[in-house]
């Protein structure tokens, strides 16, 4: 890899990444302020800022973002971002979308690139770990999706699109693509590190974000736009850093572990999902993407109370005989455009604030529906 390549290869991921994070931040802009009616969750007791006062960080944030995209030196402005970021992020709980999460790490490492070029050691380091952890949300999501939930519920979902133009029953003929599409993640993920298989893992990951473009986009479901340009940019991500590139080298790996930026967002980004599988890390920190197996959260309220529930709300209590029940996940999708952030410290935080329109506690019940562990059968 040459030192004019490794760094033609950085400028580009950077502006793809501020292209991408700021595309997706404003189809799901709701999700970036606190005038809204989805509660904020804050990780600690963090004051909120007020309308208007909050669209300040997010119009800095979008600000920074496009001028990322444009200026030949943004170190700064990318540090800048970065701090913004955390601030969001430590505000609410929700905005910890995986998509976010990943420009946000590969932000952090850039803070510590100069963009001059002139140390090619630092910029092959930087490079191969971007590899890495491309490599590593397709490696990842792959396995996650080695559950029954998806395959008896999230595939089928999947294929509707398709088996809905096919006669009764058709989604039975296309069952072994269900086993099919986990291993192919796996495979590109895997295939991608390995030199004589590069092209062809590129192309399998190219065809794997088409498709899901095609079924989350108006020909399909309508769904998510806010991942759209996420599977855009994992595109151009693939073929910047595997088309016709220098293949992957563990070697270059260990010269990575000279940087201690490059340490972190490897531990956090490549290592740690593999708790997930136990419970021990969240699952949107590990590329458990449409996988079907993450937790959820309900809450079920009385009549009473349901008549208590301010306008905005009372759409998502959907039942009757005191069964009244309110998805966390689906009305945080339709509020703020996103899916709830899937772990129980955040179920129960927005839970609360359903509790507080009732003074009997009994007249609102809370269940939270964890994700399945490794080798663990659905209790259904």
């Amino acid at each position: 890899m040459t030192k004019e390549n490794s760094c033609a290869q950085i400028r580009i991921i950077t502006r793809i990444t501020a292209i991408a994070c700021f595309a997706s931040m404003l189809l799901c802009y709701k999700l970036w302020l606190s005038d809204r009616n989805f509660p904020a969750v804050p990780l600690f007791h963090l004051p909120l800022l007020h309308h208007p006062l909050d669209y300040i960080l997010p119009c800095i944030a979008g600000i920074l973002l496009l001028c990322i995209a444009i200026v030949r030196n943004p170190q700064k402005l990318i540090l800048g971002f970065v701090v913004v970021a955390l601030l969001l992020a430590l505000t609410d709980m929700n905005r910890w979308q995986p998509w976010f999460y990943q420009y946000v790490l590969m932000f952090f490492i850039l803070c510590f690139f100069n963009y001059r070029c002139d140390d090619t050691r630092q910029q092959q380091a930087i490079v191969s770990t971007f590899k890495l952890m491309v490599a590593a949300v397709y490696f990842w999501s792959g396995l996650q999706k080695l559950n029954p939930h998806f395959l008896a519920d999230t595939f089928p979902w999947l294929m509707e699109p398709i088996t809905n133009h096919m006669a009764a029953g058709g989604i039975h003929k296309l069952s072994f693509l269900g086993y099919m599409f986990p291993l192919l993640e796996i495979g590109t993920g895997i295939c991608l590190l390995i030199p004589a298989l590069q092209k062809p893992a590129v192309a399998a990951s190219t065809i794997m974000h088409l498709f899901i473009l095609y079924v989350l986009s108006p020909m399909g479901h309508n769904y998510n736009p806010v991942v759209w340009p996420w599977n855009f940019a994992m595109i151009a991500f693939v073929f910047v850093l595997f088309y016709n590139e220098s293949p992957f080298s563990f070697s270059a790996i260990r010269n990575a572990f000279s940087y201690h930026s490059l340490k972190v967002v490897i531990l956090l980004f490549v290592m740690m999902p593999l708790f997930n599988f136990f419970n021990l890390w969240d699952s949107y920190l590990s590329h458990n993407l449409y996988s079907g197996n993450t937790s959820n959260g309900l809450v079920y309220v009385s009549d009473s109370v349901e008549k208590q529930l301010p306008d905005y709300l009372k759409p998502y209590a959907i039942g009757e005989l005191n069964q009244n029940q309110i998805t966390i996940k689906y009305w945080c999708m339709k509020e703020l455009g996103v899916p709830a952030y899937p772990e129980k410290r955040n179920f129960v935080a927005i839970a609360r604030t359903i509790y507080a329109y009732t003074n009997d506690p009994k007249q609102v019940y809370f269940m939270y529906i964890p994700k399945l562990k490794f080798n663990e059968k659905d209790p259904d």
